[in-house]
């Protein structure tokens, strides 16, 4: 069993996109940097797929009645993309405040699918939150809180475990995290298979009280991203933490488990 460190973690990254929804996401990802003493990036990501779509001719834009249909030109969509950037950075720069935290900020662009953002930003843990695209046909730009700094109150910590170095470094941070916040951990396993279980929770065991913390074992009921998503959104204020390759969290089904989850999800590499 590969037995993760605390110190292994040097670099945190979390994706901005802007408001309230996000903000979460984004203290979620600093109570984490603060309790590994890692080092947090803010990435807003501007979406080059967008921005081709933007420069097509016949592009345009619906909003709510009783506004009225625009066109949709790459000059206007860079100067919302612009204005977001700098809300996304103000946000982070209020919620590190205080904290200690080193924190740094940049404007990214790319197609990257979200589960290959990890080893693309080269993050030991990665925070998700949506992307600018998602952000600007959801949602227009919403001002931010005037409170100096905002904390996600968090009453437990969800670690999707496989008995693997990447989710033994997940739980590793799953225990630290709920230590420092003196929260419960619960270990969550996609597996039916009653011996596969027993290891899985055996091999849990060990990372577990090598950290000093306790833990609730749950067997998802399906091992798939609803049941996942069921099983963590059944819990208010909470957070998910797991392997960046788990099988669960591939293509598809990691932007399934973005639009449908309730609580920050992070990305352990």
């Amino acid at each position: 069993m590969y037995l993760a460190q605390q110190d292994d973690f040097k670099r945190i990254v979390v994706t901005l996109g802007t408001g309230e929804s996000n903000r979460s996401v984004l203290e979620a990802a600093v109570q984490l940097a603060a309790t590994l003493g890692a080092e947090l990036e803010g990435v807003f990501i501007e979406d080059s797929d967008l921005m081709r779509l933007a420069d097509l001719p016949f592009t345009r834009e619906v909003r709510p009645w009783p506004s009225p249909v625009e066109s949709l030109s790459v000059e206007r969509l860079q100067r919302e993309l612009r204005a977001m950037a700098r809300q996304a950075e103000h946000m982070l720069e209020q919620t590190v405040a205080e904290t200690g935290v080193s924190w740094s900020f940049r404007v990214w662009r790319g197609s990257a699918t979200s589960a290959s953002l990890a080893t693309t930003f080269e993050a030991d843990v990665l925070s998700l939150g949506r992307t600018s695209s998602r952000v600007h046909h959801k949602a227009r730009m919403h001002p931010l809180s005037r409170r100096k700094s905002v904390r996600y109150s968090v009453s437990s910590i969800n670690v999707l475990f496989t008995d693997s170095e990447q989710g033994a470094r997940a739980l590793v941070a799953a225990c630290q995290l709920a230590k420092h916040l003196n929260v419960q951990l619960i270990v969550l396993l996609a597996e039916n298979n009653a011996e596969q279980i027993r290891g899985l929770e055996k091999a849990a065991t060990e990372i577990i009280e090598s950290n000093s913390m306790n833990a609730q074992f749950t067997v998802l009921s399906d091992a798939d991203v609803s049941s996942l998503v069921r099983t963590v959104n059944a819990k208010d204020n909470t957070v998910l933490i797991a392997e960046a390759s788990h099988p669960l969290l591939q293509n598809e089904n990691i932007d399934q488990c973005l639009e449908t989850l309730s609580s920050p999800l992070l990305l352990v590499r």
